[in-house]
């Protein structure tokens, strides 16, 4: 369907644009942030299999984490982040936020992991996440369904 792709195309666009102002700014612009979840509202209007208490409680999950380890480790993660999460978890679901979160956290620890060992970051040194959430949020869009069966299947 035409509708299913122009939203994802704009998912993309969206997140990419994020992203790249994190890199440049360390800073998520909360406009962009509002058309993810404006992209989730137009979602549940489509055969995305996604329901409205899906997509509240994506949203809640993701981004209580979040604000949890936000709350936490003060300057570690930042409040755009936090916003940021509730918005993809919204968009994606509650099952899909959960891969998402998975996924970016796993590969921000091995991006961190690899640039401390290369001596080209430190441990102290801030790394924006907004380019793995995103990476996460992609995975989880397009193949996240698939993903959860096999994880799911490993153990039925």
């Amino acid at each position: 369907m035409v509708g299913n792709w122009l939203l994802a195309i704009a998912f993309l666009v969206i997140l990419f644009l994020i992203s790249w102002v994190d890199i440049r700014e360390r800073r998520i612009p909360d406009g962009l942030v509002f058309l993810i979840i404006i992209l989730g509202i137009i979602s549940l209007f489509y055969d995305s299999g996604q329901s409205i208490f899906s997509a509240l409680l994506g949203g809640a999950i993701y981004f209580s984490i979040l604000l949890f380890i936000h709350l936490l480790f003060p300057g570690g993660m930042g409040w755009g982040d936090v916003k940021l999460a509730g918005a993809l978890g919204f968009f994606l679901g509650w099952q899909k936020a959960l891969l998402s979160f998975l996924l970016s956290f796993t590969g921000g620890a091995i991006i961190g992991i690899i640039l401390i060992a290369l001596k080209i970051k430190g441990r102290r040194d801030p790394i924006p996440f907004a380019p793995f959430m995103a990476g996460g949020a992609i995975i989880s869009f397009f193949w996240g369904k698939g993903i959860i069966n096999w994880y799911l299947g490993l153990f039925y």
